[in-house]
């Protein structure tokens, strides 16, 4: 053992890698980063790990998640990732388990238990929750992420830096893969899909992510030849006999949703999706407000209309049959999505609906579908070696007791003065950060207005991440999260409570109400202040008030959405930070030559003081600076930096520490 390591020893001392064979790891996540990271981790001579990750394997992960292979395609992540990640050394104890990082069974008991944790997670709530643990018992904590070539390593100390929510974290835009393919849990997840499917069908055959979003061929449901367990979906072939469309229905509606049912794991906590047969649905009698159907209902039927299942599914149909001919009829000439195209809008929405459905998710609008648009960054595999390397380094830091020296590392896209990686000292925690600092926080809302239901999701859940609340008051607990503890009688009674309005229980003007939730051991007293601010009549009010004095300033009115559907705000909490600057809504060739475009001018406007702190001139100001530059206009201009980031998000990760958004990875 002593020379497998003896390079390791001769350069960080006998002392240190002592130190680093005894301690206990967890890493969070065992996808692009937490591959490279276990690796890593072995390679380097840490002998105690735990794994943790919910998701299984998928084929797109195997060109960047070199841990897994072709025949561990549905397995568990984490269990694979140990098996062959032992292979490097069969003397480490790794363990892995194959969950959510957010169920009751990895709570604080379960934390207390590692010397370090390393984040490596694909979603902002996850994230959250795991910063809130390690606050919780004191444990040390790396972040980090990665979205395309960029990408950055924070270490988490409570009490000496800030945490993950001490900053503004940006409103996610885009999405990770693995989340559209195998579990969405949002509207947007399967719009995303539904765009993705467009390109397997009638895009460019080397598409990456949409050519192996499905295999039109493939029945098998589970099971692999090694084990002979296979069972097939010995209907596909029978529908693909009868034409196109109703292969492409049967393969992705039923086939492959059958194949995620057969994953108990994905569904512990959830209720599993419904796999879909077309003449049950077709012969169904269902309720429809509209007679016209098919080619009718694509161009006659108002975008505001929501479209019923039947109807998705007649348009889908419908909408497949006339693409198929336009591909066929061009000699298979790849087609690109086009919001303003109606054939390739209503495609969408049909496809994302009935997606929907089956994850029992609400369906949306034409109008709705056109303006939620996602957008994916490529996963680089390089990106995530280097990423890899960082947390490790930092790691030996933190279990060596040399806190003192941890540094925040960002990875630049673009060298400028032959510099790619951006060392800076850890900030120290934010005075005003609810999480870190246990403050009080205030929020205004419509108490008379507002429903329990909707100040749980929106404002706690959505908000606040809180997973499970407890709301008390004084000394009276009059709401609780979570059904483990309670019975049936319990939970019907809560479902009434949510339906009440907050000043019809209890929580009127000024009322100070304390939420905790045990899994996280969090605690917030938030008081209730009652507005009528966000009432329609006043919203409108406001709205014409702001529109004279622009025009009497000769200035635009630019209203966003969010405004118009917000219905509280949160006093004391760091603000949620968006930049629609960069929010791409479609998926065409133009956003290629504009980022290109874009990328050209940036390096000619490097002395403009007015440039957008989205744009790349501040990157290379960073990178420009010279060593004597003093700490705080470093840390304004990595602040910058991070609002950039801010706007990106891509497959594997979820808005790292501070670059706050869904990275990659």
């Amino acid at each position: 053992m002593s020379e497998r390591y003896s390079h390791i020893i001769q350069a960080l001392g006998q002392s240190t890698f002592d130190k680093i064979q005894t301690c206990s790891i967890l890493v969070v996540g065992a996808g692009g980063i937490g591959c490279e990271l276990l690796k890593n981790l072995v390679l380097t001579g840490f002998k105690n790990i735990d794994i943790i990750d919910l998701d299984t394997i998928d084929i797109s992960n195997l060109n960047r998640q070199f841990l897994f292979r072709k025949q561990h395609i549905g397995m568990s992540k984490a269990k694979i990732a140990k098996e062959s990640v032992m292979k490097y050394n069969k003397q480490v104890n790794i363990t892995a388990h194959h969950g959510d990082v957010k169920s009751s069974e990895f709570g604080s008991e379960f934390f207390k238990k590692f010397d370090l944790v390393m984040n490596a997670l694909d979603n902002i709530s996850a994230r959250r929750h795991v910063n809130r643990l390690c606050l919780s018992v004191d444990v040390p904590m790396i972040e980090s992420g990665t979205a395309g070539y960029l990408g950055q390593v924070n270490v988490i100390r409570k009490g000496k830096t800030e945490c993950f929510e001490c900053q503004p974290i940006a409103v996610p835009k885009q999405f990770a893969v693995c989340t559209i393919r195998t579990n969405p849990s949002a509207p947007i997840h399967c719009i995303v899909w539904a765009k993705m499917l467009f390109g397997k069908l009638f895009g460019p055959k080397d598409d990456g992510d949409s050519s192996s979003l499905t295999d039109l061929d493939n029945n098998i449901i589970y099971g692999t030849e090694e084990l002979g367990n296979i069972k097939r979906d010995e209907q596909l072939l029978i529908e693909k006999e009868k034409g196109f469309k109703r292969w492409v229905f049967h393969k992705i509606f039923h086939t492959d949703i059958e194949t995620l049912i057969h994953m108990p794991d994905l569904w512990k906590d959830k209720q599993p999706p419904t796999s879909l047969k077309l003449d049950e649905i077709l012969s169904s009698k269902e309720v429809s407000e509209s007679n016209e159907e098919g080619d009718q209902l694509i161009f006659k039927l108002p975008d505001q209309k929501q479209w019923t299942f039947k109807e998705n599914v007649e348009v889908f149909l419908d909408c497949l049959e006339k693409l198929k001919q336009q591909f066929d009829q061009s000699n298979s000439k790849p087609m690109t999505w086009d919001k303003d195209d109606e054939l390739a809008l209503s495609f969408v929405c049909s496809a994302s609906n009935i997606r929907s459905k089956i994850f029992g998710i609400p369906m949306k609008s034409r109008f709705d579908v056109k303006s939620m648009a996602g957008n994916i960054i490529p996963a680089i595999a390089t990106t995530n070696a280097v990423i890899g390397g960082l947390i490790v380094m930092e790691a030996i830091k933190v279990i060596d007791g040399r806190f003192d020296q941890c540094l925040s590392t960002y990875l630049y896209q673009l060298p400028s003065g032959k510099r790619l990686l951006m060392p800076t000292q850890l900030e120290p925690q934010n005075p005003k950060c609810f999480v870190c600092n246990r403050s009080f926080i205030i929020c205004r809302l419509n108490t008379e207005k507002t429903t329990i239901s909707q100040f749980i999701d929106h404002v706690l859940k959505k908000s606040l991440a809180v997973n499970e609340p407890i709301l008390t008051v004084g000394n009276d607990i009059i709401y609780e999260g979570g059904d483990q503890d309670l019975s049936k009688e319990e939970i019907e009674q809560r479902s009434k409570i949510e339906k009440k309005t907050l000043a019809t229980h209890r929580l009127t003007n000024d009322t100070s109400l304390v939420v905790e939730d045990y899994n996280q051991d969090f605690q917030i007293t938030i008081t209730i202040q009652h507005t009528t601010d966000f009432d329609e009549d006043t919203k409108k009010l406001k709205k014409q008030q702001q529109k004279e004095k622009d025009q009497k300033e000769g200035k635009i009115t630019t209203i966003e959405k969010e405004d118009d559907d917000k219905f509280f705000e949160i006093i004391g909490k760091p603000s949620q930070t968006t930049t629609t600057t960069t929010t791409t809504t479609e998926f065409d060739n133009n956003n290629n030559n504009n980022n290109n475009n874009n990328n050209n001018n940036k390096n000619n406007n490097n002395n403009d003081s007015n440039n957008n702190v989205e744009e790349d001139d501040d990157f290379m100001f960073i990178e420009d600076q010279p060593s004597s530059t003093n700490t705080s206009s470093t840390t304004a201009s990595i602040n910058k930096k991070r609002k950039e980031i801010d706007t990106n998000e891509s497959e594997d990760l979820d808005s790292s520490k501070k670059l706050k958004s869904n990275l990659q990875e």
